[in-house]
């Protein structure tokens, strides 16, 4: 676990973003109705982005876990938006009790703008106000630029989630790198004939149906199951069909196991275009731990469903216990090293706030939380799936 880079107590932070706002020819907001229309515009103007003002309302506004926390930074004589963060609430079990998340998607500072300490001061406004909701704390996956800055300010690692991968046509995969063509193809055969391809044995009590929406039977699987993860994000229906069903032009497609009319777990997937290649991905896999063929079974599924779709590869990112881990490496899903060139999934959270705020919650399961190999945490949880 990385330190937090903050060296100061609560107090002494406090000071210190409160004089660099007073001193500031900006200022730092909560969201206003309509404000939405300038964040997706600095968003596009910074990263590209392509997301639109349906999809923003749906991720920010319409979670049944609550609305979103969202600020911005605006100039004061002008009231221009020059700077955004959010945070999307995620109910987490931890323990025997429920604590409440802020997984930060969006962070975004105009380019003119930067180094003045505006993203220091939305994150900190974005804490303060976590811990009013339940004694919630911040979390996220910032990326490179902005993994250390967050460290600044006051978030520590708690791990690395790891990342999985699962080649289904290594010729498609080695054509994108390798010139001519007949070579990729003769390299791809070598390594097709050295490759070990674990096949589950199928078994007649075990079914496998596509799934248009969650409900009873995913509450009661998630019911039977919770106790065996110490932290893992609530998995109820409601929240899986706002996650996966009713986000706008859905890409998402769920797989159900069931045995007797129980369902004994689930898979969630979907296939991108990158790289010049078909890339399916395990969004989420949720079986009850006590039935790891049911695990084996929906993962055998989703890898025909993708190489009926003509999918070059397959990945899924994970911080899950060994049987998980186990349960990739039989389907033929190694975990990717560390390489300079794959960018690591460090999971954050800041903990500063709600400790000197709320220190009934620290004392009560502050420690647990701090703990790597306590986490249950897939892609679908994240803001990247």
């Amino acid at each position: 676990m990385r330190k937090s880079g903050w060296g100061y107590d609560f107090e002494s932070r406090e000071r210190f973003v409160n004089v660099l706002a007073k001193r500031a020819t900006w200022r730092v907001r909560p969201y206003a109705p309509s404000d939405e229309t300038e964040i997706l515009a600095l968003c596009t103007k910074i990263f590209g982005s392509t997301s639109t003002l349906k999809e923003w309302r749906w991720r920010h506004l319409e979670n049944p876990v609550g609305e979103a926390l969202v600020f911005v930074a605006e100039e004061r004589d002008s009231g221009k938006l020059i700077g955004h963060a959010a945070a999307v609430p995620i109910d987490f079990k931890v323990g025997d009790f429920t604590r409440k998340g802020f997984f930060v998607v969006d962070s975004a500072v105009d380019q003119v703008y930067r180094g003045k300490g505006i993203s220091a001061v939305l994150t900190v406004a974005i804490s303060k106000e976590s811990c009013k909701r339940d004694g919630g704390f911040g979390c996220g996956l910032p990326n490179e630029q902005a993994y250390f800055s967050t460290l600044k300010t006051g978030a520590i690692r708690l791990f690395t989630m790891s990342l999985f991968v699962r080649v289904l046509d290594w010729p498609g995969l080695l054509r994108a790198r390798l010139r001519p063509a007949f070579l990729a193809k003769a390299t791809g055969g070598l390594i097709r004939l050295f490759q070990r391809r674990k096949q589950p044995r199928s078994h007649p009590r075990f079914i496998i149906e596509e799934v248009g929406r969650f409900g009873s039977p995913a509450d009661d699987l998630w019911q039977r199951s919770a106790s065996r993860f110490p932290i893992a994000a609530i998995r109820t229906a409601t929240t899986l069909n706002w996650r996966y069903f009713e986000c706008p032009g859905s890409p998402y497609r769920a797989f159900s196991i069931s045995t007797d009319g129980n369902w004994q777990g689930y898979i969630v997937i979907r296939r991108v275009q990158k790289w010049g290649l078909k890339l399916g991905t395990v969004v989420d896999l949720f079986v009850d731990p006590d039935c790891a063929q049911a695990g084996e079974l929906l993962l055998y599924h989703a890898d025909a469903t993708f190489r009926a779709d003509g999918v070059d590869a397959v990945w899924g990112l994970f911080s899950a216990p060994e049987r998980y881990r186990k349960l990739l490496r039989d389907a033929g899903f190694f975990k990717i090293p560390k390489l300079k060139a794959v960018r690591p999934f460090h999971f954050v959270a800041e903990f500063v706030t709600v400790d000197h705020l709320r220190p009934d919650l620290a004392a009560r399961d502050g420690a647990l939380l701090r703990q790597e190999d306590q986490w249950f945490l897939s892609l679908g949880d994240t803001d990247l799936a």
